[in-house]
């Protein structure tokens, strides 16, 4: 199994699956970041015709690495092709550069660094299943090799951001020993992210106006705008006075207090901690990436 297949299973897998040594992870990751370049020449050239077999051979000798594994998985090309145009490029773009304004500080940096190694996961994955699909002589090539560029292009700026980060080689080794676990959600949890991620959305986006997600929403929302305003409540939590503080006040654990506190002001009876975890979840995904 792929170093980052196990890094983003369970929290179990990350703190027991994970056996290889310091040395090794390190250098599942040089050899990751040596063959970017020569993977980009060849997709940069790459189009139909009589050479596109020769390079897919070569990628595919790039992209099999130690860092990910999609063996278990099999997926029909339609559902790959789905799965790539469920977003506009430009928005994961944007996405990448959100996730830095977001989780870039000291407080929060095993969580960026976790972020984008699970988006360059994802990346990784889909140049592995596009390659294959092409390789397998996929009718919709042209459009299989469109969408090739364009995880290349994601995956150039996720390396980039990782660049800029000083100390990530001690986080890369932190999170996949299991030294600093990222919390997942439980079964419970998954159920209920289910059930209120339609409602979640649809409330931000004013197609709902009514009901109790719709009034926690909207109160914590209310929540965070005027602790944001009062410079004095601000700075009492510890925080610096700068243009992306509402981003880093929604993405700590400061936050999750708030929630609870304003979600429990509206509830006769005791809100469970997993119906806030997800709530808060939800709220960030569209504070973080839905606002644009």
């Amino acid at each position: 199994m792929g170093l980052l297949n196990q890094l983003f299973g369970s929290t179990e897998a990350a703190a027991n699956e994970i056996k290889s040594d310091e040395k090794d992870i390190i250098k599942h990751w040089k050899d990751y970041l040596a063959t970017v370049p020569k993977k980009k020449e060849l997709i940069e050239k790459i189009s139909e015709g009589s050479e596109l077999q020769g390079f897919l051979k070569e990628l595919v000798n790039l992209l099999e690495l130690e860092l990910v594994d999609i063996s278990s998985e099999e997926k029909q090309e339609s559902e790959i092709i789905s799965d790539l145009e469920s977003i506009e490029h430009s928005q994961k773009i944007k996405r990448i550069h959100r996730l830095e304004q977001c989780l870039a500080y000291a407080e929060t940096k095993y969580e960026y660094v976790y972020h984008l190694l699970q988006q360059l996961h994802s990346i990784l994955k889909s140049q592995i299943q596009i390659v294959n699909k092409l390789a397998a002589g996929s009718k919709k090539t042209e459009k299989l090799i469109s969408h090739l560029k364009q995880q290349l292009e994601l995956e150039h700026e996720i390396i980039k951001k990782i660049e800029q980060i000083e100390t990530f080689h001690d986080l890369l080794l932190a999170l996949a020993k299991g030294e600093h676990i990222i919390r997942t959600m439980d079964s419970r949890e998954k159920k209920l992210l289910k059930r209120m991620q339609k409602g979640i959305t649809q409330i931000f986006s004013r197609e709902i106006t009514e009901g109790i997600t719709y009034e926690w929403a909207m109160e914590v929302y209310n929540a965070v705008e005027d602790l944001i305003m009062d410079e004095e409540a601000v700075l009492a939590r510890g925080y610096d006075l700068h243009q992306d503080i509402e981003f880093e006040f929604v993405n700590s654990p400061q936050f999750v207090e708030l929630a609870r506190e304003t979600i429990q002001r509206l509830k006769k009876r005791k809100v469970s901690q997993q119906m806030i975890n997800v709530f808060v979840h939800l709220f960030r995904e569209w504070y973080n990436h839905g606002r644009d």
